[in-house]
């Protein structure tokens, strides 16, 4: 039997004994989560690393697959398709298609030109071709690996003599006459099959390794594109700038100039100053063409006149007839504001002259047979205070029609043009009248 005494003795032990409360419970979480975090970041890095060498491991073989593709292939045809030079090689491709097994990753190939002939040697500008295969992980475009090969054309061959051509391409803004790195050139429809290449920071880009024109491809074209910019149309084939033949051992060098389109605005007032809403027509004429324009409410936007979008650093001039038999005196300004930061211009007109009746006339042009012209252009000139000047062009019936104020003296001219073929004819519009051209 357990004496009292004994019994009690563990009881009063055991009351002094006490567990771990909350605060000693929190405290030893904390030391676990400071301990435990920089040992995750590190497991976590480790991680990433480990990935990111496989990843690298993966993309070196992929290159050097694509290397190893390009280089079985006939020195003719190393090149990317439409490129320069141009070839059979994708410009892109995923690592999958190369047979790489585990790596989400595109293949961008780059292939071109090396001149590396002595400065004693005929310079052919094409001694053989630089290859660049880029992996880049697709996810988020990082460069995994990026290997560089080089590949020579057996033996001599056409490209290290003198049977091939170069065309030497320099890209200029038209208007502040300095050149224009970054913008695609395409060289297309003569006997080497289509190429495209960038300018560089001079702006030039070089075609070399042409095949010379023949009988039935007698001509090599030229064209630019960069966004933002328009090629002047003189610089566009069949012009000579953009539009030539290659014989053997030549170097055709050319300069194509574009520029940033402008945006013209007319706004025709009334005698009182306030805003002209009815009906109008705007005749906006440069040493580039003339057109004519009909509008209302007020305000007319163009962008493009005589078929090619507003070329800047130009002279042009702007006349409203009003559908009242009213009309402005004609403006000029050189267009626009300030190229190439406000490519706008507005004109802002004046009507005068009283308002009446506004007679047709009617120009019908026939050739020296007596035939139809369709699309022949027919400019009027003339009326009140000469101040009427209008653009038109012959509809299906050989016919354009138009609506100007009546006026005897001074008379009216018309002059019609289809080609090189011209004719005219004068005289007063009191009433409907219509009148023949012939162009000769």
């Amino acid at each position: 039997m357990r004496s009292p005494f004994t019994y009690s003795s563990r009881v009063a032990s055991l009351k002094g004994e006490d567990g771990f409360g909350l605060i000693e419970l929190l405290i030893a979480s904390t030391l676990f989560i400071v301990v435990s975090a920089p040992l995750t970041g590190v497991l976590l890095a480790s991680i990433t690393q480990q990935k990111l060498a496989r990843e690298r491991t993966l993309a070196g073989q992929t290159a050097q697959t694509a290397i190893e593709s390009i280089r079985a292939l006939p020195y003719e045809s190393v090149g990317v398709q439409n490129g320069n030079p141009s070839g059979t090689v994708a410009a892109s491709l995923t690592a999958s298609q190369l047979g790489v097994v585990g790596l989400d990753a595109t293949v961008t190939t780059k292939i071109s030109y090396i001149d590396d002939a002595p400065t004693t040697s005929y310079q052919t500008k094409a001694d053989y071709k630089k290859v660049t295969v880029t992996v880049l992980r697709s996810a988020d475009s990082k460069q995994l690996t990026q290997e560089v090969t080089y590949v020579a054309p057996p033996g001599g061959g056409a490209v290290a003599g003198q049977s091939q051509g170069i065309v030497q391409v320099e890209v200029i803004d038209g208007v502040l006459n300095t050149p224009l790195p970054g913008v695609t050139v395409t060289l297309s429809n003569g006997p080497s099959p289509t190429r495209n290449d960038v300018t560089d920071a001079t702006g030039t880009a070089v075609f070399p390794a042409l095949l010379p024109t023949t009988v039935s491809n007698p001509y090599y074209d030229l064209g630019a594109s960069l966004i933002g910019y328009t090629t002047l149309k003189d610089d566009t084939p069949p012009s000579t700038a953009a539009h030539t033949s290659i014989a053997g051992g030549q170097t055709f060098t050319t300069i194509l100039r574009v520029y940033k389109a402008a945006t013209i605005f007319v706004v025709p007032t009334n005698p009182d100053g306030s805003t002209y809403t009815g009906t109008a027509t705007a005749t906006i004429r440069s040493s580039r063409g003339g057109q004519s324009f009909t509008f209302s409410g007020g305000q007319l936007q163009v962008q493009t006149i005589a078929g090619e979008p507003v070329v800047p650093n130009v002279q042009y001039t702007t006349r409203v007839l009003a559908s009242n038999g009213q009309y402005t005196t004609p403006s000029t300004q050189l267009v626009p504001n300030s190229y190439p930061t406000n490519l706008t211009s507005t004109f802002r007109l004046s009507l005068t002259g009283t308002p009446g009746t506004m007679p047709t006339l009617t120009v019908k042009v026939v050739n020296s047979g007596g035939q139809k012209v369709v699309g022949a252009t027919v400019t009027i000139n003339g009326g009140p205070g000469s101040n009427i000047s209008l653009i038109g062009t012959t509809d299906a019936t050989g016919a354009v029609v138009f609506g100007i104020p009546s006026s005897s003296n001074p008379q009216y001219s018309a002059t019609a043009t289809s080609g090189a073929l011209s004719g005219a004819w004068t005289g007063g519009v009191t009433s409907n009248t219509t009148t023949t051209v012939t162009v000769r």
